[in-house]
């Protein structure tokens, strides 16, 4: 099968990870390509057989509304030239600027078109004019696929149901080939991995950890953002700068999750959370807000893992004293956290995702 996905670009996001993961996946069987919006240089480890274009070389530059749909006809066109190209039988695009220049680029070549949405859009709103245009558009496509069921209900007001599928994000091939999963908790080391921009609330996590009882534990931050300056301001603040490390984005983010003790999640709204299901995989004893939408598919309550309310940052202070003083509780909610995680496993998330593609194309 020749399976072309579109997005805008294959930067450090989660939306990027999972078309690398799906296209290292299926290209073992398949002719895979991936055409970006605008060239880029992969994040992620791309396996070399698959077939990398772009539409442009540099992002549109901010224009009127007459110059912003002539620079989408000409990404239309560049798209159906490339479509042609690589002979695709089925394109799957993911976010919603992908997603409306694939529908009606598919069109034009009466192609398979699936499109994929990563964001909560119930609380991160679109501009007016983007929404309307999304709203427009997505009923053309062959199958929308969506992570959770707030995001399915979300949708179900744009396009019919059975033009809907629920098909949550996978652990990518390369982050269980370098899974440990003999755990000894000796490092004390609290891990947050996720970018620092409105929404992930990581000054949440900074407050509370300033008021932990046991003083020994250290903060680890991976990732990137335009708050991170903030953060390491407030951290100074609350005078624990001196045991809060912000690595920045890592490409090998298995090695932190490797050394971890506990991770802590603090969202106030998710697409679908990539990083808390990675680290449910690695075994870490984890603490999450439950934000809408994924972190209650992911955790049950005193399970495998704790569930607090967004913003409460006493409790979260209360939940990290909890297991910091328990390890019977941590080993309890590594082991049936690796057992519940297994199923977002590349294997059994890209046969899902078959089912979709086969189901759209000409019998």
């Amino acid at each position: 099968m020749k399976i072309a996905f579109v997005i805008y670009g294959l930067g450090s996001g989660g939306a990027e990870r999972s078309v690398t993961g799906l296209a290292n996946y299926f290209v073992n069987q398949h002719q895979v390509s991936i055409i970006t919006l605008v060239k880029t240089t992969p994040f992620f480890e791309l396996d070399p057989k698959v077939r990398l274009h772009y539409c442009l070389e540099q992002p549109k530059e901010r224009t009127n509304p007459i110059q912003s749909i002539t620079n989408g006809m000409v990404r239309i066109h560049r798209l159906v030239k490339l479509l042609k190209t690589e002979e695709a039988e089925v394109a799957i695009s993911f976010m919603h600027t992908s997603n409306i220049y694939t529908i009606w680029a598919a069109k034009w070549l009466n192609l398979a078109c699936v499109i994929s949405e990563r964001a909560n859009h119930d609380v991160a709103s679109l501009p007016k004019i983007q929404e309307l245009l999304r709203n427009f558009s997505y009923p053309y496509s062959s199958r929308l696929i969506v992570q959770t069921e707030g995001n399915r209900k979300y949708y179900q007001k744009i396009i019919p149901s059975n033009q809907i599928e629920i098909i949550p994000n996978a652990v990518s091939f390369d982050l269980k080939s370098k899974r440990q999963l003999l755990k000894n908790f000796s490092e004390k080391t609290i891990l947050n991995v996720g970018a620092f921009r409105k929404g992930k609330a990581q000054d949440v996590l900074i407050r509370a950890f300033a008021k932990l009882s046991n003083t020994s534990w250290r903060l680890v931050f991976i990732g990137s953002g335009t708050d991170i300056d903030l953060y390491k301001a407030l951290a100074v603040e609350l005078g624990v700068s001196e045991r809060i490390e912000f690595k920045g984005e890592q490409k090998d983010v298995s090695y932190y999750y490797n050394k971890a003790s506990m991770f802590v999640f603090t969202s106030e709204h998710e697409g679908f959370p990539n990083a808390l299901l990675e680290a449910l995989y690695f075994g870490i004893p984890s603490i999450s807000t439950d934000c809408p939408h994924g972190p209650a598919d992911l955790i049950t309550d005193g399970v495998n893992g704790f569930l607090i309310h967004v913003g409460d940052h006493e409790a979260l202070v209360r939940k990290i004293d909890t297991l910091i003083e328990d390890q019977e509780l941590q080993k309890s909610f590594s082991k049936k956290a690796i057992e519940q995680s297994s199923q977002y496993e590349i294997e059994n998330i890209a046969k899902k995702w078959m089912v979709v593609i086969k189901s759209v194309l000409p019998s």
